[in-house]
C-alpha cells in the first residue's frame, strides 16, 4: 500500500511539474511581478508603522518612544512587511540578470554585477525590517535604547544606496549597448536607471544633519528617494514583463560573452558568426 501510495504521490507531482503554470516563463512572469510587490510591501510598511511623516530626528527619547506606544502594532506589521518586501526584491534581480543574458556583447561581469549588488541590496530592506522588531520588541526598556534603535533604524533604511547604484547602472550599460533593431529594453530605462540612483547620494549625509532636506525626514533623503525608487520598481517590473514576452517559447540559446577591447558593433558581428559556425 505505501508503494502505491509513493507512485501515484510520484504521478502527481510529475502532472504537476508539467503543467503550463510552472512553464519557465510564467516563472519569470512571477519574478516580474515581485518587482510591483516589493514596491508596495515597502511603501505600506512605513505606511502600518506611522512612519507618513517619517519621525523627527530632533525628537527627544520620552518623544520616539511615545511614537512607538502609539504605533505598536503597526510598527511590528511594518517590520515584517519590509522583511516580505525583501523577498520579492530578489527575483526580480534574479529575472533582470537572466533577461540581459540574451543581449549580444555583454560581458557575464555585466549581469554577474546586477545580481550580486541586488542580493547585496535585499539587506537594505531585511536589515532596518529587523531593527525596527528589536526596537518595538521591549518599550518598557529606557527611553535611550529604543531611540538609539529608531536612529539605527532609519540609517540602515535610507542610507545604503550604493549597492542600488551599481545594480542599476549595471543593467543601464547593458540597455545602452544593445544596439539591434528592436531593443530588449526600451532606452528610457537606461536613462532611468542612471539618473534614480544618483538621486540617492544625498543621502550618504544622513548621518550628519537632524534637520533639512538630507535629514531621514528631508525632502531628498526620504521624499524623493523613496517616491522614485518605488516608481522605478515598478516600471523595471513592467518592461521586464515586456522583455520575458518577448523571448521565444523555449528560450533562446545563452552565451556568455567575453568581448575584447574593441568596437561593439564589431565584437557583436565576430561573436555571431562564431556561435553560428559551431551550430
Amino acid at each position: 500500500m505505501a508503494k502505491n501510495l509513493y507512485r501515484a504521490s510520484e504521478r502527481t507531482l510529475e502532472r504537476i511539474g508539467k503543467s503550463h503554470v510552472l512553464s519557465p516563463r510564467n516563472f519569470q512572469y512571477a519574478c516580474a511581478i515581485s518587482g510591483v510587490l516589493c514596491s508596495a510591501f515597502f511603501f505600506f510598511a512605513f505606511v502600518a508603522a506611522g512612519f507618513l511623516p517619517p519621525t523627527n530626528p530632533r525628537w527627544s527619547a520620552d518623544q520616539t518612544v511615545a511614537h512607538y506606544l502609539k504605533h505598536e502594532k503597526g510598527i511590528r506589521t511594518g517590520s515584517a512587511m519590509m522583511l516580505l518586501s525583501g523577498m520579492f526584491y530578489l527575483p526580480l534581480t534574479a529575472a533582470i540578470s537572466a533577461q540581459m543574458r540574451r543581449i549580444p556583447n555583454l560581458h557575464y561581469a555585466v549581469s554577474a554585477l546586477q545580481l550580486a549588488s541586488g542580493a547585496a541590496g535585499i539587506f537594505t530592506f531585511m536589515m532596518p525590517g529587523m531593527i525596527l522588531g528589536v526596537a518595538a520588541y521591549r518599550l518598557e526598556r529606557p527611553a535611550e535604547i529604543t531611540q538609539a534603535f529608531n536612529d539605527l533604524f532609519w540609517i540602515t533604511a535610507l542610507m545604503p544606496w550604493p549597492t542600488f547604484m551599481s545594480q542599476n547602472f549595471a543593467f543601464a550599460y547593458a540597455i545602452l549597448i544593445d544596439q539591434r533593431p528592436n531593443p530588449l529594453f526600451p532606452k528610457f530605462i537606461a536613462v532611468l536607471n542612471l539618473m534614480v540612483p544618483i538621486l540617492f547620494a544625498p543621502a550618504i549625509a544622513m548621518h550628519c544633519v537632524r534637520s533639512g532636506p538630507l535629514a531621514w525626514n528631508g525632502g531628498m533623503t526620504f521624499w524623493m528617494a523613496g517616491s522614485i525608487f518605488c516608481i522605478q520598481l515598478v516600471i523595471d517590473s513592467l518592461c521586464l514583463y515586456r522583455a520575458i514576452r518577448s523571448e521565444p517559447v523555449g528560450g533562446e540559446r545563452i552565451v556568455d560573452i567575453f568581448p575584447s577591447s574593441g568596437h561593439p558593433k564589431e565584437e557583436n558581428t565576430k561573436q555571431m558568426e562564431d556561435v553560428a559556425t559551431q551550430e
